[in-house]
């Protein structure tokens, strides 16, 4: 382990983005909730933000993250390993470490003697892989969710439309249709294209390469977005995308250190990258096998610390 840990925010060791547009090939719906809106004509109107004058529906980068974090989960199980759900009371800071103390009061003791340092080693021993990357009680994210809107990468409008359609509800007891019980939902209609962006801090090549398998599993339509995921909605594709990487530390010929002695590996980007203001640049097809790359070095790195 390095002497400073990734999961510290006291060094910039890099900062890694992508962005793009998720296009939804199926209806899209994320909802404002259960109770319906006053200014609502529909029982299950679709959030939207007031933008450039117009009001349009968004994607929340909460929605994001979250699919994100259960997908991500699903493939840590894959490699047998455990992660926490990220729920109330599910974290790694929540579980007792030594002699009944839990992780989140024995790091809140080191911080109030103030030995930060030695609070985060332990965070980052007793911490799984999801917890280091997307944060926890009292560990801010290595990653943030930008909220992802129907513009492009200028910031004009892009064509959008919201259809609604009717539904009936059912007796989960009996299986037939509750008498009456009709609803309006709203939805966007396919062909919409949200501009994401998704930016990450200090995540070493195989934590880049889990978000990469993730990304792949959405384009591919493994992971859906948003509600009504049973009934046909949900699934998008990734366009356009673009990685932007600065590495603040010696990265010679293009090749992205590992930040994680002994379980991460180092990514030869010499000939997928362009530099452009000191940032590595992959657009396109370049950023596809750059994703492909990060993601190998996930599927091999031996990981440890899993907080189990």
């Amino acid at each position: 382990m390095a002497e400073i840990p990734w999961t510290s925010g006291r060094i910039l060791m890099r900062e890694i983005t992508l962005s793009g547009y998720l296009e939804n090939v199926e209806p899209l719906r994320i909802g404002v909730g259960g109770q319906q809106l006053l200014t609502s004509i529909v029982d299950l109107a679709v959030i939207k933000v007031h933008l450039k004058g117009f009001e349009v529906p968004y994607i929340p980068g909460s929605s994001l993250k979250g699919s994100f974090r259960s997908t991500a989960m699903a493939l840590v199980q894959v490699k047998g390993l455990t992660a926490c759900s990220g729920l109330a009371k599910d974290t790694c800071v929540d579980k007792e470490i030594e002699h009944g103390v839990k992780l989140r009061d024995m790091i809140e003791q080191l911080i109030r003697t103030g030995d930060s340092a030695e609070a985060m080693r332990k965070f980052f021993e007793n911490s799984c892989i999801l917890c280091k990357i997307f944060g926890a009680p009292g560990y801010m994210s290595r990653i943030v969710f930008g909220d992802a809107y129907p513009m492009d990468n200028v910031g004009n409008l892009l064509n959008f439309r919201i259809s609604k359609r009717t539904g009936i509800a059912i007796n989960r007891r009996t299986g037939a249709v509750f008498g009456g019980a009709l609803y309006d939902v709203e939805f966007v209609e396919p062909g919409t294209r949200f501009r994401f962006e998704i930016r990450c801090r200090n995540l070493p090549n195989y934590a880049i390469g889990l978000l990469s398998a993730v990304t792949r599993l959405l384009h591919e339509g493994g992971v859906k977005v948003g509600g009504f995921k049973t009934r046909g909605f949900g699934r998008v594709k990734v366009i356009d995308p673009e990685m932007k990487i600065i590495d603040f530390g010696e990265s010679k010929n293009l090749r992205l250190r590992p930040l994680e002695a002994g379980v991460d590996m180092e990514v030869d980007v010499s000939d997928i990258v362009r530099i452009e203001d000191g940032l590595l640049i992959a657009e396109g097809e370049k950023a596809w096998q750059l994703l492909d790359r990060f993601e190998k070095v996930w599927w091999n790195a031996k990981i440890r610390g899993q907080g189990s």
